[in-house]
């Protein structure tokens, strides 16, 4: 009788033991299952970070470009205004040539003056003397009407009243091209010169 309570104790006692292995196994998996899930997590949420930081990167990678490129205009553009203003200073450094003694200027207003240029020396002379005729200071615009065998038709607007020899000479000062009056009829805003063939 002592024998079998001994047994019936002894195979409570592993029962009791197996039990309580299978509970900590149990246990153990759910922790690690656990463990597991957060760290699945966190992977996720570095992965996504990681592709956040990325895209951020490549958006300040595209605003930088932008940026160098508007900087570049801007230097281009100051460079630009730098030469004009230098341009300027130096047009208002000069003075005006003198008209002659009893030449009769051409007024400002109306239409403008009717300027006629024989023997041009091709386009690219034409547009240096548009540019020549545009930067005195009496004048408000010269722009080309018509250009065909050499010859050559510009409409001139003035600020100033101007002569036939201020524009001849400020023509060969600013353009090296000389030229001489063939027609100078003011009362008509009429003028008419002629380029003279290797001055420039």
């Amino acid at each position: 009788m002592a024998q079998a309570a001994s047994l019936l104790a002894q195979a409570l006692k592993h029962l009791q033991r197996t039990t309580s292995d299978q509970a900590g196994a149990a246990a153990a998996r759910d922790e690690i299952a656990a463990s597991r899930s957060a760290l699945e997590k966190l992977a996720g949420r570095l992965e996504k970070q990681l592709e956040e930081d990325k895209e951020q990167r490549r958006l300040l990678g595209d605003q930088l470009t932008g940026l160098g490129g508007s900087l570049d205009r801007l230097v281009a553009h100051l460079q630009d205004l730098s030469h004009l203003m230098a341009d300027l200073l130096e047009r208002l450094a000069q003075p005006p040539p003198p008209a002659k003694l009893g030449e009769t200027p051409f007024a400002p207003g109306g239409e403008g003056i009717t300027l006629v240029l024989a023997s041009v020396p091709g386009f690219q002379g034409l547009m240096e003397i548009q540019k020549a005729l545009t930067a005195m200071e009496q004048v408000a615009g010269a722009s080309v009407e018509r250009y065909q065998e050499g010859e050559s038709r510009l409409l001139l607007h003035l600020s100033a009243p101007l002569t036939a020899t201020q524009i001849t000479d400020r023509l060969r000062d600013a353009s090296g091209y000389a030229a001489v009056v063939e027609e100078s009829r003011p009362e008509l805003f009429r003028l008419r010169l002629k380029i003279i063939p290797g001055a420039a």
